[in-house]
């Protein structure tokens, strides 16, 4: 069999950070901090350079803090073919006037800066260490280089929302557009703890069976609740109930006949995202608004996922993950052992490593048989991988939600519960 080839890298130049982000995975992994080392990362991009159509150079660290980083964008320049992209991604705090300057005439394709709101008081509060006037100047920075010297790079600002700030969105819409952005990519908050899920602005259940169950909502969570206790034999309810019953019955098999299960104990969870999502789809749409108005590309995050369309992004653009220690993992949720709070529990997951590349050539690690079924098995997700927002038992310690062991489908590893897969988070590679 022919071998295959990645054509995409993300390679984590660090995992070390200058910023203390709320959000941050940071605050929940016992990871060893190091830097990609120089001859490494050399090796690795002479190795595959010629298959290669992008690099990615950010992982869960801040790249301008390796000491290597601007040599390394040298390399990759020189060693990648001509129309291969080079994409960074940086929290903005360590670039001034005349290092924008260096990494934009060296041929950076895209640069993209975190900038969650305008607003400065919330911005240092949850980018923690940071000096917002700093960021904003740094933007102001590369925009103006850009223009000076006619430079065709992209910039881009990467903004995790939440309840905090997601009404401040066409603001900072509005504002970076005046600072000659190309694009906006948006991102719901990952939460890795309970708390953090109270800032979660989605819900998990597919948008088509909360569409058929939304009209028994009037009818209040402890009547919904004995019928269907009733529909199992449970309980015997009320006349009230009865008829309830029935109605939910004929719901769910309408659910069922479109393809869906119906996940009501977690819909009535949701009950108050679900009530602010219609204020949520108006300040998108006035966000759309604003950026089209302005030549900006903005890029928003699913509100509802779809369990019928649901995609790996890293499987989509033949994309690997380098861990800055050499590792290699499918994607950067797989990188470290870290927990998530997904679907009202919290998920244990354990890190996904194909191989070293101090040790094994990546063409190798990307063709070992392990890693070639992994990518075949998602390349038809919807088929072959369940979602576990529209599954009842997600939510009552399910033993294939404690970790992204296995699924119930029997796929190792667990994707079932992937956030981004559903477009629920997005990743910039």
């Amino acid at each position: 069999m022919d071998k295959d080839y990645p054509e995409a890298l993300q390679i984590e130049v660090t995992n070390r950070c200058n910023f203390n982000c709320y959000m941050c995975i940071r605050h929940f992994w016992g990871a060893n901090l190091v830097d990609l080392s120089l001859d490494l990362y050399r090796r690795v991009l002479r190795s595959i350079s010629q298959y290669l159509r992008k690099i990615i150079l950010y992982g869960f660290g801040e790249p301008f803090i390796n000491p290597n980083f601007i040599k390394m964008l040298k390399i990759a320049r020189e060693i990648l073919p001509k129309d291969s992209e080079i994409v960074v991604s940086t929290n903005g705090s360590m670039l001034n006037a005349n290092l924008s300057e260096r990494v934009l005439k060296i041929g950076v394709d895209n640069i993209s800066f975190s900038i969650d709101t305008i607003d400065i008081h919330k911005l240092k509060r949850v980018r923690k260490g940071s000096e917002p006037k700093m960021l904003l100047e740094n933007i102001h920075f590369i925009a103006k280089m850009k223009k000076l010297y006619k430079i065709h790079s992209k910039l881009g600002i990467e903004v995790v929302l939440m309840k905090d700030n997601f009404k401040d969105l066409p603001s900072l819409v509005e504002r970076m557009a005046k600072e000659d952005v190309d694009y906006i990519m948006v991102s719901n908050i990952i939460p890795y703890t309970e708390k953090m899920s109270h800032e979660a602005l989605y819900v998990t259940i597919s948008k088509k069976p909360l569409e058929i169950v939304k009209p028994i909502l009037k009818y209040g969570r402890r009547a919904i609740l004995d019928a269907i206790y009733e529909m199992f034999s449970v309980i015997y309810s009320a006349e009230i109930e009865s008829s309830l019953s029935r109605i939910i019955d004929k719901f769910w098999r309408e659910a069922e006949e479109a393809g869906y299960w119906i996940n009501l104990p977690l819909l009535f969870e949701s009950i108050e995202r679900v009530s602010i999502i219609e204020e949520i789809e108006k300040i998108f749409e006035l966000s759309r608004k604003i950026a089209r108005e302005n030549g900006v590309f903005l890029s928003l995050p699913n509100l509802y996922p779809d369990a019928k369309d649901r995609r790996c992004p890293y499987v989509d653009k033949k994309a690997a993950f380098i861990r800055s220690d050499g590792a290699i993992a499918p994607c950067q949720e797989f990188a470290y052992k870290h927990p998530v709070y997904v679907n009202m529990h919290t998920k244990i997951v354990n890190p996904v490593i194909f191989g070293d590349s101090k040790r094994e050539g990546i063409i190798n690690i990307w063709n070992k048989k392990e890693y070639a079924a992994f990518r075949e098995v998602r390349e038809k997700m919807p088929e072959n991988v369940p979602w576990c927002g529209d599954c009842l038992y997600s939510m009552f310690k399910c033993f294939f939600t404690e970790t992204n062991s296995m699924d119930c489908f029997m796929n190792k590893p667990s994707c079932s519960e992937c956030l981004y897969s559903a477009n629920i988070s997005q990743c910039n590679i």
